[in-house]
């Protein structure tokens, strides 16, 4: 492993939405992540944060003095607490009803007349409108306040599985190249952020070629969005790039090799098979040692184990009861999250 080690995350993700589940959560940290050498906690909000200035749109009721606490708690136990907030993708919850936002602006989104009891394959999230600029009228606000209330120098913005971007059937984005318009985004985001002095992070799925890679539609792109990757002026070198992959990949997972080669900080992220987690953790040291080797401009940023559940009492009973392995009879996917948490951070000190 390289010099860096020492620095890099050992990072778990999940999502919360209401009041009641900070404290499980401070729990959890307390009890479970600190114990295993955490030293990061991303947490995915929107819409389910009780935002102060467009109360409206909040379906959640987490609130400022929620995050406080789980802000404190995480700093006694020597813990970076950074929020998720999903852009442009997932601006819905699989299907065709999309947030708040969108129902009182529906004109911002690139599928607007999309039913909402629509489900997968006619929809599987709504994405945002690249074309409509006055979207940033209400995203960069709610961001900011994010920001200001999570105390944080890192936002992680989302913008995976995207796959209704440049549709014909939108007329201000008709015509107008995929990838341009994804790349296009992401500058936006990022020179807002750059403004305000806070480093991005973004999932990485999109900048990939399925088809070359050998990887599925949902873990890379098959619509020409991975162009993007070449577009060095608008995709910057200093996004921070969470690498998904959940799937047991044989041929190992290329996009390692790839991210390093662009020049990225790229950090591999596992979900609920300990075994595969355990495979792509193997197959990034072999990338970084090969990186090394051909004095690659990228490094390894650390691991990220996430949890895509909801969390409250419930899950973090199954969590913890996974980290202990207390019960092999359990079958919630949280107590899988815990063995991937407990096997991660047995092989992250073991290197």
């Amino acid at each position: 492993m390289r010099k860096e080690k020492d620095c890099r995350m050992l990072a778990f993700h999940t999502r919360i939405h209401e009041h009641e589940a900070g404290e499980a959560l401070c729990v959890f940290i307390e009890q479970g992540l600190a114990p295993l050498g955490f030293n990061t906690l991303i947490l995915e909000l929107n819409p389910g944060y009780a935002y102060r200035c467009f109360p409206e749109f909040s379906t959640g009721t987490l609130c400022r003095e929620d995050i406080r606490r789980i802000r404190q708690v995480c700093l006694e136990n020597g813990i970076k607490l950074i929020p998720l907030f999903q852009c442009l993708s997932h601006q819905s919850n699989y299907g065709g009803k999309p947030w708040p936002l969108y129902q009182a602006h529906p004109e911002l989104l690139e599928k607007p007349d999309v039913p909402d009891d629509a489900k997968w394959p006619e929809i599987y999230c709504h994405s945002w409108c690249c074309s409509r600029k006055e979207v940033y009228d209400y995203i960069f606000p709610m961001m900011d306040e994010i920001i200001e209330d999570f105390e944080t120098d890192i936002l992680h913005i989302g913008m995976d599985e995207v796959f209704d971007i440049g549709e014909d059937d939108c007329p201000v984005c008709r015509g107008k190249d995929k990838a341009v318009l994804f790349a296009e985004t992401v500058k936006t985001i990022h020179d807002h952020l750059e403004e305000r002095g806070v480093k991005m992070m973004m999932w990485g799925d999109r900048l990939l070629d399925a088809s070359k890679l050998l990887y599925q539609m949902w873990e890379a792109d098959r619509f020409g969005l991975y162009k993007a990757l070449e577009d060095r002026d608008r995709i910057s070198r200093d996004i921070w790039i969470t690498d998904w992959h959940y799937d047991w990949h044989p041929h190992g997972y290329p996009s390692i090799d790839l991210f390093l080669k662009e020049g990225f900080t790229v950090i591999p992220s596992v979900f609920m098979d300990p075994d595969q987690a355990g495979h792509m953790l193997g197959y990034m040291v072999e990338a970084e040692y090969i990186a090394d080797k051909l004095h690659s401009p990228g490094k390894v940023g650390g691991v990220l184990c996430t949890h895509w559940d909801a969390f409250d009492e419930e899950r973090k009973e199954h969590l913890l009861k996974g980290i202990q392995e207390e019960d092999p009879e359990d079958k919630n996917t949280s107590y899988f999250v815990g063995q991937v948490l407990a096997k991660v951070s047995q092989l992250c000190r073991q290197s």
